[in-house]
């Protein structure tokens, strides 16, 4: 794990509250979920062990796309019902920056999904968050690490978001978060269960059906220079 200076933590601290500021100015509500210790308090997610054959039957389906959206050089804004909301644009080309960048949209959540980057003093960290294109609300999913989770991945019906992050200095480590959808709450995204493994990291996530999907994951070995990539699948099933 690395140790920042107490300078780069005030730095970014005052850099994240500037632009969650700006955001949340231009947003109707900010929700943020998925914080690690809300997990620890429901139950974890069990695998049991599957194969690539049962991973490949999964249904590719096409919930997740990337319409074309109002955009200039340096901002893009996304339309809600409750109006247009205006995002600062990730410039890498920068040494330091802040902004976000448009991943796309789920049509059947009715929701974008975007990114909020952030570099000073050649540090960078990231989070994801799914803005409602019928109320305007935001829920930012907290990052595990310094970086953004994956995008997550729903649920044939929509009513789970599964999503993962891999730990770039911890080899073949990784976190789970399975988020529950309901409209008719208050806070329709809430933490459901979680998982987290020391060995080994994720490729990919695929849903079986709407209470079930599979893990395809690897570890990582180097053996006299030589690498080596072990595969192996888990299947969760949340009945």
């Amino acid at each position: 794990m690395l140790i920042y200076s107490p300078k780069y933590l005030v730095l970014i601290f005052a850099m994240l509250v500037l632009i969650v500021s700006k955001l949340k100015g231009q947003l109707i509500n900010n929700n943020d979920i998925g914080y690690v210790e809300d997990y620890q308090k429901l139950p974890r997610i069990n695998f049991v062990k599957s194969n690539v054959v049962e991973y490949e039957q999964c249904k590719s389906l096409n919930q997740f796309v990337i319409p074309k959206i109002k955009q200039s050089k340096t901002n893009f804004y996304l339309q809600t019902n409750t109006g247009q909301i205006k995002f600062k644009k990730t410039l890498p080309d920068k040494k330091d920056f802040n902004g976000y960048e448009f991943l796309g949209y789920y049509p059947q959540l009715n929701m974008y999904a975007i990114t909020e980057n952030i570099m000073s003093d050649e540090l960078s960290f990231g989070s994801l968050a799914l803005i409602d294109s019928i109320t305007g609300n935001s829920y930012t999913i907290v990052s595990i690490g310094d970086g953004a989770v994956e995008t997550p991945i729903i649920s044939p019906r929509g009513n789970y978001l599964v999503y993962y992050y891999n730990w770039l200095y911890d080899g073949n480590s990784c976190f789970i978060g399975l988020l529950q959808m309901n409209r008719n709450k208050t806070d329709i995204l809430e933490e459901h269960q979680s998982f987290e493994s020391k060995n080994f990291m994720i490729e990919g996530i695929r849903w079986l059906d709407n209470d079930t999907f599979i893990v395809k994951t690897f570890q990582s070995k180097d053996i006299d220079g030589v690498h080596f990539k072990k595969i192996n699948y888990y299947r969760a099933s949340l009945n």
